[in-house]
Formats: C-alpha cells, structure tokens, sequence
C-alpha cells in the first residue's frame, strides 16, 4: 500500500484505540467515526481535549439534548482539534438554533448540519443556507416522499452551500438518480442512490459520466471478490470519483486496507462488519489518492461517511429499543 495510506489506516487504528480506553461505554461506531476526525486531520487522538471539550459540553447542552446522544463523541473530537472548543461548540450551538426554527424535534442529523456549516465557515449564512436546505428538501420530498427524510438534511445542506441554483441542482439529482437505477441498475438501496445523486450534485459536470464511473467502481469491487456494501456505505463511493489513479489499483488497496484495518481491535468481524470497515478504506483512500483534494474535498468526504455513520448508529439504537421492548413484553407475560 502507499505510505501515507497505510500511515493514515495506523493512525486510526491508534484512535480508536485511545478512544475506547479513555470512553469506554460509547458506541463503537462513534468512536470510529471520532478516530477518523482526528486520522483524518494527520492528529493523534487528544483524550485529554476530549475530556475537558465533555465538561464544556455538558454546560451547555442538557442531557436529552441531541448534542448527547450516542454521537456526542464525535462532537467532542471535533471540539477537541478546534483552537478554542467553548467557542466552537458555541457557534455551532447558534447554527443549531438557527436550523432549529419552525420545528419541534431536533435530531443528531440537525447537530452534523450546524458542524458542517461552521467547520465551512459558513457560520454568518446560516440563515441563508437554512432557507435553501428547506427550499432543496422540500423539492426532494415532493419528488421522493418515502426516500427523503431527516437522513438528507446534511447532504441538502451542502449542496445550498454551492453557488449552483437550486433548479440545476435538482435536475442533476434526478438524472443521476434515474440514471443508475433504469439504466445502470445498480443493485443498491434507493435511499443510498439518493444520496448518491446528492453527492455527485454538489459540482457540475456530465452527471451519466459521473454514475458511470461510480458504476465501474462498484462493480470493480465485486469482481475483486470484495462486493462494496448497497446500503449506508454505498455514498461513500462518490469520494473515490476523482482519485489519481486506476480503479483497479484503487480497489485492491481499499480491499488490502479493510484486511489491515481487521486485524485491529474494534474493526474485527465481532465489531465491525466487512462492508463498514470497506466504506472507512474508502473514505482514506479518496483522501490519500484524490487528484484535486483540498479543504474543502476533505470535510464533504468526512460528512459523508459521517453522515452514513450516524443513520447506522440510529439504525442500532432503533434495533436495541425493539429488542428490549420485545424483552420487556415477554417478562410482563
């Protein structure tokens, strides 16, 4: 593998491990996700940062707030690289609230949107950005009313962060959409190709040209005896568009760097299973092998996965409730 992906794939492997030391009884998967901030930025985990951003972060957020869930890890990864933590949770806080008006029920996907937009600095157009994420989901809602949900509030978010009209942007959505479900019938969630189209959206180009090589990339993985996951994961295809070097070299290394990653604690079959530890490789590789990678090419790949990331955490909290009602109902007979 290239050295500064295997770097990159040691460094997280060492993230989550501090992590789980230092915040034992968290979700796995958040604190995988929390590892990757810090990989992610050339950073050893800062415990110690994570620590004190815990305290300032339980002054400032209640415990049934959305702030404390089981993603609260990540925000306090993101608070701990930050220069000045109170400052940065302030100002995402503000954001929250700024997303906040006109609803009632506040979730962690309205947390991930507030970070997005302050870590773009976008923090003084939250208004603006609120008004044409609702405009965008609205139009989405109409078009896809069992697909779109809170799940697409960060991806909407950043495509209203584009200076692309919003017409231009839907269009594009649909096509691709349309386009790789008729006629690439890629064998995906329809949710994950909505998701897809958002992605693919944020820049304008020849959106078939774009499905296509996201096709190339899906299939390569199979035929490499390796298939790439069709539900959450899938997105995470979309920061491979633009890598430096042939879709068989990527593929092999994403598929050698989810083995080097099994061999790690907390990334083995018992924790993590093979398509979510593909889905991380990915996010790494885009990074290591992007052709035109910047700062800005680096947040959208991290919203993504953690975009991804926080559905699968909803997914199992969902999952343990029923289980443990199911276990409460059986007792009480």
């Amino acid at each position: 593998m290239n050295p500064e992906f295997t770097n990159k794939l040691e460094l997280l492997a060492a993230n989550k491990k501090a992590i789980d030391k230092g915040f034992y009884f968290e979700m796995g998967i958040s604190q995988v996700v929390a590892s990757l901030l810090f990989a992610s930025s050339g950073k050893a985990a800062d415990i110690g940062k994570m620590k004190d951003a815990r305290a300032i972060l339980k002054k400032k957020a209640g415990v049934f707030s959305a702030f404390r869930d089981a993603t609260e890890i990540v925000i306090l990864a993101r608070m701990a690289m930050a220069s000045d933590p109170e400052q940065y949770i302030d100002d995402v806080i503000e954001v929250f609230n700024v997303l906040m008006k006109g609803k009632i029920f506040e979730d962690t996907y309205m947390v991930l949107t507030a970070m997005i937009i302050v870590d773009r600095g976008r923090k003084a157009d939250a208004e603006a950005i609120k008004d044409r994420t609702d405009e965008i989901l609205k139009i989405m809602s109409k078009k896809h009313p069992i697909l779109t949900s809170s799940e697409d509030l960060a991806l909407a978010a950043l495509l209203a962060m584009t200076d692309r009209d919003i017409d231009s942007i839907i269009n594009d959505m649909e096509e691709c959409y349309t386009y790789t479900k008729k006629e690439l019938k890629l064998k995906a969630e329809s949710n994950s190709i909505q998701a897809l189209s958002q992605i693919l959206a944020l820049n304008e180009g020849d959106m078939r040209a774009k499905c296509d090589k996201i096709a190339e990339i899906f299939k390569a993985f199979k035929e490499h005896g390796s298939k790439f996951g069709t539900y959450l994961e899938f997105p995470a295809l979309a920061t491979l568009l633009n890598v430096s070097v042939s879709t068989d070299v990527i593929v092999s290394e994403i598929i050698e760097a989810a083995d080097f990653l099994k061999q790690s604690k907390g990334f083995g079959g018992l924790s993590m299973d093979k398509k979510t530890r593909l889905m991380f490789a990915a996010l790494i590789a885009g990074e290591v092998y992007g052709s035109e990678a910047d700062t800005a090419d680096a947040m959208i790949s991290q919203a993504v996965v953690t975009n991804s990331a926080i559905a699968m955490i909803v997914a199992e909290e969902t999952a343990i409730m029923v289980i443990m009602m199911c276990s409460a109902s059986a007792n009480s007979n």
